[in-house]
């Protein structure tokens, strides 16, 4: 999955001439771990850390591959998704009751390779921080992701976008609990931990860092809920071509001479 970014240094002399500067913005995939590294055409490097948390991003993921056909992919983006909201329910809910990420890192390092026990982590602590059981996939969902995932089955359209329904049946009222008031100070706490964490390495580097927000199908940051796969694909699909509006934008960039002895007014997009 790509997001549109662009070079700081070149941006914030932009921003002091007034005149803009398009050459430096590229389509770039997003890395594990969330941080876009980015050299433009003049030399400078620009670390770009993406906010959303993982299964946000495989969230969407899995949007996508239903949009491109590869539904075997989307598949695998919202089981993926499923887990690490799992996981990311379990970290949030160990610092709200005390538990710093120190503590918390080997503890979830015994279980990180066996997902059945992090299923099970998962059910006892929302059972115990909510006094309910939490809503699982059904069996036959378990079955057909195996089977996609382990036994090389090719899944119809139909069949994809039900997994995704279903997903999302259990998504959402995790993300219900996590939006709540309960949660605000903890869900900040951690999420500019994170921030801070992944750009201090870079900027021991000499790395310019930005920072980037983008939206997805299963979201923190939102107050609305998503409650239709089927809605989410045809939404993304109505999305314009950015790779096709990046290529355009370099174009139009390059036309522009890199001085000019009158600046130019603010562009708005």
């Amino acid at each position: 999955m790509k997001a549109i970014s662009s070079c700081m240094t070149c941006t914030q002399e932009a921003l002091k001439s007034g005149i803009p500067d398009f050459s430096s913005i590229t389509m770039s995939r997003i890395p594990d771990d969330g941080v876009i590294k980015l050299t433009c055409n003049r030399g400078h490097k620009t670390a770009i850390i993406i906010q959303q948390e993982k299964f946000e991003i495989l969230s969407t993921m899995a949007i996508k591959a239903i949009v491109d056909g590869y539904y075997r992919d989307a598949i695998a983006s919202f089981a993926g998704s499923l887990e690490r909201l799992y996981e990311f329910f379990v970290r949030v809910t160990c610092r709200k009751n005390g538990i710093n990420a120190s503590t918390f890192a080997p503890a979830w390092k015994e279980m990180s390779n066996q997902s059945e026990r992090q299923l099970g982590a998962f059910i006892g602590i929302y059972l115990v921080e909510t006094g309910q059981s939490p809503q699982l996939l059904h069996q036959e969902k378990i079955k057909f992701r195996n089977a996609v995932i382990h036994k090389g089955k090719f899944p119809e359209r139909d069949e994809t976008i039900k997994f995704g329904q279903s997903v999302l049946d259990c998504a959402v009222p995790i993300l219900q609990r996590l939006k709540s008031e309960s949660y605000s100070s903890v869900l900040q706490e951690i999420t500019m931990e994170s921030i801070f964490n992944r750009s201090n390495t870079e900027r021991k580097k000499g790395v310019n860092i930005s920072t980037m927000a983008m939206p997805t199908f299963l979201c923190l940051c939102t107050a609305e809920q998503p409650n239709s796969v089927e809605t989410a694909v045809a939404n993304y699909m109505a999305q314009p071509d950015y790779e096709e509006f990046v290529k355009k934008m370099q174009a139009f960039g390059a036309t522009i001479p890199p001085t000019s002895a009158k600046p130019i007014g603010p562009l708005l997009v």
